[in-house]
């Protein structure tokens, strides 16, 4: 084992020029892959963050669950934090200058699942009362309605229904020759803010 450690050491020191190449060669690689892998984790991390401050900190959404699903999942261990929007219904949006989109969709939640969410908050405050709501920018700039602060909403919220009796949701595109709403209930509420995100 002596000899052959000699004999290599001995060999590194006649050949100077290549054993410096070598060990430049050595140095570059390792370089090149510790960069490409910090690249592509930044690059995940990037994706992930982004993921994050467009929908919200979470990994699956689950749609027309009850009382009892939210407590089954709430007591299985293997599900580390459970948040809940309760979809209100829609409402009818008054002046709408989009007739893909004529309705307003009516969600409440409280305030720890509103940061949650990662919704942005444009100015205002958070509603402390059931007669008061958020107004989405997105209704002001997509639909061309003028809505502020303090401005009062008279609209009566019920369910999308299909004419065959299905109930719509927001996944479903708007058809006004195949739908309308259905149960529903007057609601009036006051605006106490606006905010920036859209999706829900």
């Amino acid at each position: 084992m002596n000899i052959l450690r000699e004999l290599s050491i001995r060999n590194l020191i006649l050949n100077k020029k290549r054993t410096i190449s070598t060990i430049i060669g050595i140095i570059l690689s390792c370089s090149l892959i510790c960069a490409v892998g910090a690249m592509c984790t930044s690059f995940r991390e990037t994706l992930v963050q982004n993921a994050v401050n467009d929908t919200g900190y979470y990994h699956f959404k689950i749609s027309n669950v009850t009382e009892t699903d939210v407590e089954e999942l709430r007591n299985n261990k293997d599900i580390k934090d459970i948040v809940v929007v309760n979809q209100v219904g829609y409402g009818a949006l008054e002046n709408s200058q989009n007739e893909y989109k004529p309705y307003l969709k009516l969600c409440s939640m409280n305030e720890e699942v509103f940061e949650q969410l990662k919704f942005k908050i444009i100015e205002g405050r958070f509603p402390a009362s059931d007669d008061e709501v958020i107004i989405s920018n997105h209704i002001i700039e997509n639909a061309a309605v003028e809505y502020k602060i303090g401005d009062k909403i008279s609209i009566d919220i019920g369910k999308r229904e299909s004419l065959d009796g299905n109930i719509l949701n927001s996944n479903n595109l708007y058809n006004k020759d195949e739908e309308h709403l259905v149960g529903s209930e007057h609601k009036e509420f006051t605006i106490v803010r606006n905010n920036r995100k859209t999706k829900l």
